[in-house]
Parts: structure tokens; C-alpha cells; sequence
């Protein structure tokens, strides 16, 4: 397939589907198999999808590729948008952080945070989560039917962050809504209107943290806006891809706990060794990627990837749901095996822009799981399990429920 066959707008691959949503690897195995490099449409605009493992790994580490879509947006849209409106149009401060900006500034940007989510203070705060996730266990409901996703996953990672941002309780009920909608929602009005409200609600966390602060990272956000080492923008924007960030770990428990159950043999496995639990971390994070596909990158040059040459200034995606299901570097990868060797799956990218908060969010999915496990040997998929949906969009994958029955 050549790069002129697939430029027209009406032969671009459509990805987003109910099958899709349900289940993505049938379809991310057919792009594999037509290209190094598949031209689809997503919200209107033509993308090229990377699937092949070591293409992935070349493109996220290649120095041409650049992050800042907002500097070029005016020379990208014109080269790329094939249906006019199906994009949705957010406030330019979610695109002013650490993962939409190329170097000197992303360097810059992750400075102010990064120590944070390092392995000093993921060893710090291990403790704190083990707490709050007995905590949560200690109010559900026990051999009936519950959601996991609302009863624990989602508070767990919710509680985390909001603690280490230090956003006061009572201020805790809406974001993970709003930023939920914003990577999943099939509806643009509602995507435009929680991008409103999040840009707002951390604009206003900013405000009150300027009048009280405290030791925390919203105090550190502040105190580097004040030193002119960020800018009001990128302030909010920092605070709010934190905000986003920090609800994967959640999402990836959910993950685990569903593919575990749905794999008797190695949460069996898994019950008898809780030593094995590293490495099913790792399993989960390889087997079902939170990311269907990292976030858009371009060249300003046409680049060659394997068998394909995308021009310049097109929106490439490195997918790294399917990456880690390449079987040229995952033997037999539709297979969940918790004793894997998954040396450098891609679960949280690869190179500069790998997530900031790695070690946490690893750490967080582990104690989580081992917490549940410990209390709830015994959980089972509830009857109606079948009928848990998969969340929309092109860039996450998120249990939407997950029905379950906890026993000891």
C-alpha cells in the first residue's frame, strides 16, 4: 500500500466501531499486516497508525518527532483534516504540559514535577496506599454484586492523586468525570464542555493553593509559576494532565482484575506465589496497554517507517496496545501468561515523553491488586459481567464497569 493510495480521504481506514471498542486487537492485527504505517481517520483528520513493535520503538525514540501539535496546529489541519467538525475544540491549556511539548520546553516542564513521582517518593507513599486501600475494602459489600470500578479501582487512583496534588476533599467529586469524558467520550459537546471544566477547576485549585499553601504539588506548581519558571498556561495544563494521569493506575487495576478472572489458571497461579505478582504487573501492563494508541506525534520531514513514508507534518500514533501484541516480539501474544518475559513492552512508552509517573503508577496497580487479593481470594466475575463495556475513544482503554462478587 503506497502513501498516494491512502491519502484520499475516502479510503481511510475507520477504527472507531463497537467492535473496536470491545476488542481492538483483531482489527490492530489487519492494520499490522497492511503496513509498517496505515493511514485511518480519527475526529476527521487523517492519522498514520504504527503497529509493528520495532517500528514503535524507532519512532518514539526518533528526534525528529515532535509533540507540540499547537505551535503547528493552523500547517497540520490543513494538511490532514479530511471531515470537517468531527474534531472537538479544547482550551489551549490542556496543551501547554509535559506531554505536548518538545524539548527544551518538556524538560523544563517535567522538572517541576518529576522528583515527585520518582522511586524515592514511590517508596514513601507505598505505605499511605496499602492504608487507603484496605480502607476502601473495608465498605464494600461482600458476596454480592458490585462495580470494582466505582467501589475501589477509581477511588483508589483518584484519593492518590488528589493527595499528592492536595486538593481538599470536598473538591474531589467531579474531575475524574470530567477527565473520563474528555478521553472517552464519543459525544463532542460533552468532550468541549468537561475540557472547559477541568482547564477551570485547576485554574481555581491553583488560586486557593497561592493563598494557602502547603507541602504538596500543587504548592510546587505554584512557587514555579511564581519564579517565572512556568507560565499561567502551563501551570493549569501541568495540573490537569496530573489530574489525567494519575486515574490510569485505576484503569489498569480494573484491567488486571478482569483478565485474571477471565485466566483461572494464572490468577490460580498467582493466589499460590504472590511473588509472581511483579511480573503479572507487568503482563497486565503489556497484555491490555491503557493506551490503545500514544498520544499524536509529527516530523517536519517526510520519515520513513518500515515499508511506508508518512509526510511531513502528518499525525503519526504509535499503538502501543498493539505493539505489545506483536508476536515477533511477544511469542504467542493474545496469551496472558503472568510469567512472561516482558522486557520493554511499551505499556508506558518509551523515551523522553515516557510516563512521568511510571514508578508510581506500577507501584499503585500492585498494591491495589495485592490488597484485593489478600482480603478477596475468592472474587468472581458476577453473572451480568459479559455485559461490562469497554469505554469509547481511539486513545484509552477503560473498563466503563466491572461487576464482580468478592468472597475471602
Amino acid at each position: 500500500m503506497t502513501t498516494d493510495s491512502m491519502a484520499a480521504g475516502p479510503e481511510l481506514i475507520r477504527l472507531i466501531s463497537r467492535a473496536f471498542m470491545q476488542d481492538p486487537y483483531p482489527m490492530l492485527e489487519d492494520l499490522r499486516a497492511i503496513g509498517s504505517a496505515v493511514a485511518i481517520e480519527n475526529n476527521g483528520m487523517r492519522m498514520w497508525v504504527v503497529t509493528g513493535y520495532a517500528d514503535a520503538r524507532t519512532v518514539l525514540a526518533d528526534q525528529r518527532m515532535k509533540k507540540d501539535l499547537f505551535e503547528q496546529r493552523k500547517t497540520i489541519l490543513a494538511k490532514t483534516e479530511v471531515r470537517a467538525g468531527r474534531r472537538p475544540r479544547l482550551p489551549r491549556q490542556l496543551r501547554r504540559n509535559m506531554l505536548d511539548r518538545d524539548d527544551p520546553d518538556h524538560e523544563r516542564l517535567r522538572a517541576v514535577v518529576g522528583t515527585a513521582f520518582g522511586t524515592t517518593a514511590a517508596r514513601t507513599l507505598e505505605p499511605k496506599m496499602r492504608r487507603l486501600a484496605e480502607s476502601l475494602l473495608d465498605n464494600v459489600k461482600v458476596d454480592v454484586p458490585i462495580d470494582l470500578v466505582d467501589e475501589f479501582t477509581r477511588p483508589l487512583s483518584m484519593t492518590v492523586i488528589a493527595d499528592e496534588l492536595g486538593i481538599p476533599e470536598a473538591d474531589r467529586v467531579d474531575f475524574p468525570i470530567w477527565e473520563n469524558d474528555i478521553l472517552t467520550s464519543p459525544d463532542i459537546p460533552r468532550i468541549e464542555q468537561a475540557a472547559r471544566e477541568i482547564v477551570d477547576f485547576a485554574r481555581n485549585q491553583l488560586a486557593q493553593k497561592e493563598q494557602q499553601p502547603g507541602e504538596d504539588l500543587l504548592t510546587r506548581i505554584v512557587r514555579a509559576r511564581s519564579e517565572g519558571l512556568i507560565d499561567d498556561d502551563e501551570a493549569v495544563s501541568t495540573v490537569t494532565v496530573l489530574l489525567t494521569g494519575g486515574m490510569e493506575p485505576g484503569s489498569a487495576i480494573s484491567s488486571g482484575v478482569y483478565t485474571l478472572l477471565r485466566n483461572p489458571d494464572e490468577l490460580a497461579k498467582l493466589l499460590a506465589d504472590p511473588a509472581l505478582m511483579p511480573g503479572c504487573v507487568e503482563e497486565i501492563l503489556r497484555y491490555e496497554s491503557p493506551f490503545r494508541m500514544l498520544t499524536p506525534r509529527f516530523s517536519e520531514v517526510p520519515v520513513e517507517i518500515g515499508d511506508t513514508v508518512v509526510p511531513a507534518h502528518e499525525l503519526i500514533l504509535v499503538s502501543a496496545a498493539a505493539a505489545n501484541r506483536d508476536p515477533e516480539r511477544f511469542p504467542d501474544p493474545g496469551r496472558f501468561d503472568i510469567t512472561r518475559n516482558t522486557t520493554a513492552h511499551l505499556g508506558f512508552g518509551r523515551g523522553t515523553h515516557r510516563c512521568v509517573g511510571a514508578q508510581l503508577g506500577w507501584l499503585q496497580v500492585a498494591v491495589g491488586l495485592t490488597t484485593l487479593l489478600n482480603r478477596f481470594p475468592g472474587i468472581r466475575l458476577a453473572d451480568t459481567a459479559e455485559t461490562s463495556l469497554w469505554r469509547t475513544g481511539m486513545f484509552m482503554r477503560r473498563l466503563d464497569i466491572l461487576p464482580v462478587v468478592l468472597a475471602p
